[in-house]
């Protein structure tokens, strides 16, 4: 076996866990053989980000018995069309996956031979057919697939194959080996090298760490090479792919994770070979650098390319590993936080972690963070009160086109966040999630910003406050990053454009000042979106639609003041923040759109001028009950923005510029 030694072995049987760890795995097991075996005869799956429902945004039921029949679980609706069959097929295929590690586990520690027969029968399966798959899929970004629509998961199959057939490779016949290992390995290893893409990205990693478990599992040399040694190979984009702090270049916290998971994925399987690369100081670093992001129970803040479950704070059961393998004490911190809550039985920790975990008394340090180099956000925490500001480079295909752009979460309820996104096949992924206009932020005739780093002007703390301003701009040609993106943004809009934000958040209230210059504008509009629900507006007239385009198509329930300012409130999970809004030169316009998923609304307010530039402010506070702020008075003096705030005790504080 090559995962794991002998002792580890061993040590695994003997181990007081083993029966709880058992336990798991046959529950999953049974799952998994609660149905018959399901192997398609031809590379029918398509994409899993089909499995959406269209109105709802959310996740298909997968049931392994209904290959033609898919529900949602939001609205019942039912859908048969070709490409949800095709991307059942693909979580079939993942469905098998999980069964022949579950059993392969299991025969690792009983030997029992019924487990290893369920194993070796779905490695035989897929090596009956793999040869005769036929190459297909056409999705965005992403190479084809044989047995499945995408390079990617082509290589998350073939890997996560082979962490079970190392398990079992000694207990089946050098006949069946040799089946599998040509028909299979040999077979889908090939077509993974001649479709690597020659660019940074997480699918390379992905791909490239495939290549090097099967080329450990073949015994080949000059694959393992390819995979790991040459330009865009697994050192050259973890060396190339993370940022000045650490952190993964396409600029998602679920990005990060998903990079690092399979640059462990791979290192999981070669930790005890001369091929691992656990030496470099650039992995530890990268898995810290996120950590100085999260939030105060763990969790991490949506950013970008992201699903809502992808903030959990498990890490991807990676800090285990981590920690036997760096012995962090930033980790441990984490693994500790983590058990305060949940017993530490779990496979992850079972089969990679330490036996025993060392307590730390420590808590966990949460500080302000000066985003100014690598990711480029800065994080603002007083009291419950956390807030993200992002300002910095362009993270390529799963970055959004939000620069200056703000996340809001009060004890770490959404008050005014990134929404993330849904499923890649979903029509809102496109037409809404991604787009300027649908994130904190200011959009120019309602186009998405081109690529732009941001620049961080001056980061001050004094009076229990804190003061970040940054820009962004749109000058000289950008240099993108070595990784293959389509156009989807509004170069002639912000040409010569300049934007500056200035933030000032205390734990009472944030206060934020947004003044925009590009002439080529007709419009500029300044979004803010709330979560849960809108409680409180002063008076708003309707309004017909403001515009029929992407995204802001999907909003509806449009309303506009006659004032320059205007107050509305909103309540989440028991969270109470009013919200003031000012536009001197313009319009203030509320609307209803889609949260996510997009079967809940949350409510935007927008402020609208027409013209080359403008200043936009607001005035949030938030707490439980009702917020710190009872009323606020804007005004422009000397050229700033100045607000007066009437806070619950009866105090006067003024907030300027």
């Amino acid at each position: 076996m090559i995962r794991f030694t002998e002792e580890e072995i061993k040590s695994f049987r003997e181990r007081n866990e083993k029966d709880e760890i058992l336990s798991q795995l046959k529950e999953k097991a049974s799952a998994f053989l609660s149905f018959p075996l399901t192997i398609p005869e031809t590379g029918c799956a398509d994409w899993s980000h089909y499995y959406y429902c269209p109105d709802c945004s959310v996740k298909l039921v997968f049931d392994p018995l209904s290959p033609e029949d898919h529900v949602c679980p939001t609205c019942g609706k039912h859908f048969s069309d070709e490409k949800k069959n095709g991307a059942w097929w693909r979580l079939m295929n993942s469905f098998n996956e999980d069964g022949a590690n579950a059993n392969a586990e299991i025969y690792l520690l009983t030997g029992d031979e019924d487990a290893l027969a369920v194993a070796r029968n779905i490695l035989l399966g897929y090596a009956k057919y793999y040869p005769e798959y036929i190459p297909h899929g056409d999705i965005p970004y992403n190479g084809p697939g044989k047995l499945n629509a995408q390079t990617l998961d082509e290589a998350n199959f073939l890997r996560n194959l082979a962490y079970a057939y190392d398990i079992i490779r000694d207990a089946i016949s050098p006949e069946e080996r040799e089946y599998i290992e040509t028909r299979l390995f040999r077979e889908g290893m090939e077509f993974l090298k001649a479709n690597r893409h020659n660019q940074i990205h997480n699918h390379e990693v992905i791909c490239n760490g495939a290549i090097g478990v099967l080329a450990l599992i073949l015994d080949d040399k000059k694959s393992l090479d390819f995979a790991l040694k040459e330009k865009y190979g697994l050192v050259y984009q973890l060396e190339h792919g993370t940022l000045e702090d650490g952190f993964w270049f396409e600029c998602s916290t679920a990005y990060h994770f998903y990079a690092f998971q399979n640059f462990m994925l791979y290192e999981k399987f070669a930790q005890h070979t001369e091929y691992s690369n656990l030496g470099n100081p650039a992995y530890l670093k990268m898995l810290e650098s996120i950590l100085r992001i999260e939030k105060s129970d763990g969790s991490f803040p949506l950013l970008n390319d992201a699903h809502p479950e992808q903030g959990d704070r498990d890490g991807y059961g990676l800090y285990e590993f981590a920690y036997k393998t760096w012995k962090s004490k930033t980790i441990l911190k984490e693994l500790n936080r983590k058990y305060r809550t949940e017993k530490r039985l779990s496979p992850e920790s079972f089969f990679y972690g330490v036996p025993v975990l060392s307590e730390c008394s420590e808590e966990i340090t949460q500080e302000t963070l000066v985003g100014e180099n690598g990711l480029g956000a800065s994080v603002i925490r007083k009291g419950p009160l956390y807030l993200l500001f992002r300002h910095g480079p362009y993270g390529g295909e799963h970055d959004h086109y939000d620069r200056l752009g703000i996340s809001y979460y009060y004890d770490n309820v959404p008050v005014s966040i990134d929404m993330g996104t849904t499923g890649y096949g979903a029509i809102l992924h496109y037409d809404y999630y991604k787009n300027t206009p649908t994130h904190n932020t200011v959009s120019i005739n309602e186009g998405n910003q081109p690529p732009s780093a941001g620049r961080l002007l001056s980061f001050e703390e004094h009076d229990g406050r804190v003061r970040v301003k940054a820009s962004a701009e749109w000058v000289d040609d950008y240099p993108m990053p070595d990784s293959f993106t389509i156009k989807q943004w509004d170069d002639e809009s912000y040409r010569h454009a300049y934007m500056e934000r200035l933030i000032d958040v205390g734990e009472d209230a944030v206060f934020d000042v947004f003044r925009v210059r590009a002439e080529n504008a007709s419009e500029l509009l300044y979004s803010f979106h709330f979560h849960g629900e809108r409680i409180y507006s002063d008076s708003v007239e309707p309004m017909e639609a403001l515009s029929s385009r992407k995204p802001l198509c999907h909003l509806d329930s449009w309303a506009r003041t006659v004032s320059d300012t205007l107050h509305t409130a909103y309540v989440n999970k028991g969270v109470h923040t009013d919200v003031y809004s000012y536009v001197p030169s313009g319009e203030i316009i509320t609307a209803s759109g889609p949260d996510n998923p997009s079967s809940m609304k949350m409510s935007y307010v927008i402020g609208k001028t027409d013209g080359k530039e403008a200043v936009f402010a607001s005035l949030i506070s938030s707490g439980y009950g009702r917020s710190y702020v009872t009323d606020a008075v804007f005004s422009v003096e000397n050229g700033k923005v100045r607000a007066e705030a009437v806070m619950a005790d009866g105090r006067k504080v003024i907030f300027t510029e």
